[in-house]
């Protein structure tokens, strides 16, 4: 039979719409073989091409339909469409009974906004088995790498804007995509699903450490990539659906629906991975999106927890372009916590939490991953931030933890390690941190700490139980405040080792450790320090830890850390007291300070925890800076109304804080201040009384301000009651206040509303009279030849003492310094160079009432040479000024005259010291010597005259050695002649410097000691 073929063009202005096309040709042939999908479409679709053909012979019907989906407008205001044609072909089966099943194909046209390409265009199969869903399958080739924004510019502007602008996709491989949708139930727009998978399974057991344990069938892990782009929200039903046509396609691409059925996709751009682990298969997604101008990087993000639909539901947290699965299911030796899903810098990663387990050891991976990039058809990137190993049996425990921290420019390392050790029924502990950083800036940096808990051994009142020590290079020290002393890392670790973690959260123990460090020991070029601990106890009553630092480098720092528990008794679970000192110590020249400060810590306290001890001490002085001269001690604190220097130690009352029950609470307190213009000391007592409405609470306390030279005081005491019955109360109180000398004061006393004040005896204010001179200088004042002092400040380079008369200083006269200077303040100071001499500040002296401008004290430097004036311009000087302390050198406050002359009491803030005050001069060379100019030197001083001495190396010829013939009995008889004395050996000691008589002891019995008589020379 001859073949008939033929073809019909249909006019788009005569059919209009794909629902007209549709309708025409099923009244025509009378078959129904069109997708579901166009039946569905708008109306208002524009048809822009539509064939038809067939084969008579065949029975054989061919269908083309080329339509457009308006998806904007350009900027000269035309309409912009996805380009869509379809071709279905319609022959008999005869195995389905001579139906008309319908084979689809057809084309997908994109256009690119941005982008050198005009279009994309897709072509692929079609399926009905999609119901009202639809499928193409396409893929391409293109030797450029394209923006996904660019991609989506033109088809959905507002969907570009939130894909990250590094994200593209390679188009030099070739790539598969699936573009899928479904018709609206209202509005009739269509949804769009645009998926790219990679399809690249990648093996775990290329991971570093633990790959070998993938390397069987049964744990052997795969992951695949997908990129999604969802115009609308999709279900997970819809998702699981899908996937299963996608399946049956053979497509290479799934669109997996995830593990959890909480997770959906809705509108935006989704990166989506599937894990294989054996029989296990996971799926989860993440959203990607454009990182917020001062986000906070992926680790730090902030995380949320998607509710679960169901108990059996895997758990899903997310972070910004970031997902977590929490599976907690294990693969033979394998535990799986956590699968992490992140985007960052352009990549997907893939970030599993596992622990591995192989008998009693335990291996936790931190920051493990799989870095497959999208921009480029690289190789995906193994890598292990950190991990964390454990092994324990009944005598041995061993932990450690290695990290990696990227930082600002720089990756640190950073580990830790713990072993501990059981022998006969003791411990050994040992424990180490330590950190490693290449800065682009400071260079190569370290430090390293350990530290070692053994029974050492030592007297009972110092029984040493423990060492540590470290270093650091490049690295800064600094101290910690003190009551933050037992939470410092190098002295944390000394008492509790690395603390109490475990391979399951070694890296977050690791972390926090290296977020305390970074704290105390960042890093700083140029600097170092030394760390050396012992830790020890005392009778067992006391245990306690000493920590030295020294800081080396651009700075020098001596400094001491330390913390002393005194428990009794010091066995049994009940403890009648705890004592627990901080120490801190500190010397820094630098800043010009020394300082010692020590405080009780919450855990101290007395009968019962509840009843809990307070207090500290501390002191201070600095000789060098704008404080220099000032000094403070004290114990509990200072005067309530004195207002404490910013510079001063912040120390907290000595006392304790009692409450006994819910009704009734006590609390004791007392301090002690020395400073340099008062003496400051008080204490107080309180109790509170609270049960329903009856309430009642008292109070007492003093304040003692002292001065010893002259002497006085004031005092100032009171004792209150309050009392009360719901809206009833009423108060008691007494206040006493006394000063002298002389003798005098008041009490006051309150009663309900009322008030009575009772004065007696002196009621001047406390003025003490001023002492004599003698007085002053025996009290503080050195002897007469210690007043004044002279030293070399600089060049000094060494120092001789001669047999007879003063020291000799051997000086670099290029840095050559002397200065004087003097305990006393001076208000002139002369010296060769000027004849007007240098004035200091007017000056008093207090405890002697001596008014400022009166004290009259001066400082004379001569110098000599040959016993005469030395030449003017040679020497300059400058002049030394220091603070004085203002209760002795200031200006004092005195009223009366003659034997009735009297000090005001100084009050407890006044001035501390007068600043800048003289005190001494700096001598140094005028003009020190230019380089290369040097003293002559007399040539005859480089002369010498050779002497020549003819055979000075020559020794005298020996005589050969004969030995005496005889045997043992007479050799040793020959040597017992002359063991105990013999001429030319003590000519020869002699020589040497020996005493033969003293310095030798032997005697003929000495010859017995021979096991065989030796050889003994002939005569």
């Amino acid at each position: 039979m001859a073949e008939t073929r033929a073809g019909i063009e249909i006019d788009p202005n005569t059919l209009t719409s794909i629902r007209a096309l549709i309708a025409a040709l099923e009244q025509q042939l009378e078959v129904d073989f069109v997708p579901g999908f166009l039946r569905t479409l708008d109306e208002t679709l524009p048809l822009t091409s539509a064939t038809f053909k067939f084969d008579s012979s065949k029975q054989r019907y061919e269908l083309g339909i080329g339509f457009g989906v308006k998806i904007g407008e350009d900027s000269d205001g035309e309409a912009k469409h996805l380009e869509i044609s379809i071709n279905i072909a319609v022959k008999p089966d005869k195995v389905t009974g001579n139906k008309r099943p319908a084979e689809y194909g057809g084309s997908l046209k994109i256009p690119i906004a941005e982008s050198g390409l005009t279009h994309l265009q897709f072509d692929g199969q079609f399926t009905s088995k999609a119901g009202d869903m639809w499928v193409l399958q396409c893929s391409f080739i293109e030797e450029q790498s394209l923006p996904l924004g660019a991609l989506f510019g033109a088809t959905a502007p507002a969907l570009a804007a939130l894909i990250p602008q590094e994200l593209t996709i390679p188009l030099q491989q070739s790539l598969t995509l699936v573009v899928a949708g479904r018709v609206g139930a209202s509005g009739g727009r269509v949804r769009l699903i645009l998926g790219l998978g990679f399809h690249t399974n990648v093996d775990l057991g290329q991971f570093p450490l633990v790959g070998v344990q993938f390397s069987s069938e049964q744990t052997r892990a795969f992951v695949t990539l997908e990129l999604l782009v969802a115009t609308h929200a999709f279900t997970h039903k819809e998702l699981k659906a899908l996937n299963g046509v996608l399946m049956e396609l053979g497509s290479p691409l799934r669109i997996q629906p995830p593990s959890s059925t909480q997770q959906e996709l809705t509108y935006g751009v989704y990166a989506g991975l599937t894990a294989v682990f054996g029989a296990l298969k996971y799926a989860w997604y993440t959203q990607l999106k454009k990182p917020r101008r001062g986000s906070r990087s992926l680790s730090r993000s902030l995380r949320r927890q998607v509710p679960r639909s169901t108990s059996e539901d895997f758990p899903v947290t997310l972070g910004d372009n970031a997902a977590w699965l929490a599976v907690e299911r294990s693969v033979g030796p394998i535990h799986l916590a956590k699968l992490g899903l992140e985007y960052r810098d352009g990549a997907i990663s893939f970030t599993p939490e596992m622990i591995v387990s192989v008998g009693d050891l335990k291996l936790l991976l931190e920051g493990i991953s799989v870095s497959l990039p999208l921009s480029s058809s690289g190789k995906p990137a193994f890598q292990v931030n950190g991990f964390g190993l454990e092994y324990a049996n009944d005598t041995l425990k061993v932990a450690g933890a290695f990290l990696r921290s990227p930082k600002q420019g720089y990756d640190e390392y950073a580990g830790m390690a713990s072993l501990q050790l059981k022998l006969k029924g003791s411990g050994v502990g040992l424990a180490a941190i330590g950190a490693y950083a290449d800065h682009p800036d400071t260079g190569t940096s370290l430090f390293l700490y350990a530290s070692l808990n053994a029974p050492l051994g030592g007297p009972p009142f110092f029984f040493v139980t423990g060492l540590s020590g470290g270093f650091g290079y490049n690295r800064d020290l600094h101290v910690p405040p003190l009551e933050r002393v037992k939470e410092f890392p190098l002295v944390s670790q000394a008492l509790d080792g690395t603390g109490g973690w475990n391979s399951e959260n070694a890296s977050e123990t690791v972390a926090g450790q290296l977020r305390k460090l970074s704290q105390y020991i960042p890093l700083q070029p140029d600097t170092g320090f030394l760390a050396l601990g012992v830790k020890f106890t005392s009778f067992k009553m006391l245990d306690g830890f000493a920590l030295l630092t020294v800081v080396l480098g651009k700075r020098f720092e001596l400094g001491m850390l330390g913390l002393a528990r005194l428990q009794v008794p010091f066995s049994g679970s009940k403890a009648l007291a705890v004592v627990e000192l901080a120490l801190q110590a500190r010397f820094s020249p630098s800043e010009g300070v020394a300082m010692v400060r020590g405080e009780l810590t919450p855990s101290s306290y007395i009968l019962n925890p509840s009843c809990r001890l307070t207090g500290g001490f501390a002191f201070a002085t600095w000789f060098a800076g704008q404080h220099a001269g000032d000094f403070v001690l004290t114990m509990g604190g200072y005067h309530p109304r004195f207002k404490v220097p910013a510079h001063y130690p912040i120390v907290p009352r000595v006392g304790f804080e009692w409450r006994l029950g819910s009704t009734l609470s006590l609390r004791g307190e007392s301090y002690f201040a020395l400073c340099a213009h008062a003496v400051m000391a008080g204490g107080s007592l309180a109790a509170e009384f609270r049960s329903g409405s009856a309430w009642a609470s008292f109070r007492m306390g003093a304040d003692f301000l002292i001065s010893w030279k002259p002497y006085a005081y004031d005092i100032s005491l009171s004792l209150h009651f309050k009392f009360g019955l719901g809206c009833l109360k009423a108060s008691l109180g007494a206040d006493l206040r006394i000063w002298g000398p002389d003798f005098g004061g008041y009490a006051k006393l309150k009663v309900f509303l009322f008030s009575v004040k009772v004065k007696f005896g002196n009621q001047g204010s406390p003025a003490p009279k001023p002492i004599g001179w003698g007085d002053f200088q025996s009290s503080f004042l050195p002897a007469s030849n210690e007043v004044c002092n002279i030293a070399v400040a600089d060049g000094l380079t060494r120092q001789v003492q001669p047999t007879s008369g003063e020291a000799l200083w051997i000086v670099n006269p290029k840095e050559f310094a002397l200065t004087t200077d003097t305990l006393v303040p001076l208000s002139a100071a002369h010296h060769p160079e000027s004849s007007t001499p240098v004035s200091g500040k007017a000056l008093g002296v207090v405890p002697m009432g001596v008014k400022a401008g009166t004290l009259e004290s001066t400082l004379r430097v001569t110098l000599t040479r040959d016993g005469g004036d030395v030449e003017k311009g040679k020497f300059k000087y400058t002049v030394i000024q220091r603070q004085m302390p203002a209760g002795m050198w200031g200006d004092p406050k005195v009223r009366g005259s003659g034997s009735d002359e009297r000090l005001s009491f100084p009050g407890v803030n006044d001035t501390s010291f007068v600043s800048d005050a003289l005190v001494g001069l700096r001598i140094e060379p005028g003009e020190p010597p230019k380089a290369g100019d040097t003293d002559d030197l007399p040539v005859a001083a480089l002369r010498f005259d050779p002497k020549i001495y003819s055979n000075a190396y020559a020794f005298e010829p020996l005589s050969e050695f004969r030995a005496m013939p005889g045997d043992d009995g007479t050799l040793r008889a020959e040597i017992r002649k002359t063991i105990a004395t013999h001429a030319a050996r003590n000519t020869l000691l002699e020589a040497l410097g020996f005493n033969p008589a003293e310095d030798v002891a032997l005697s003929a019995d000495v010859v017995e000691t021979f096991v065989f008589a030796p050889q003994v020379k002939a005569a």
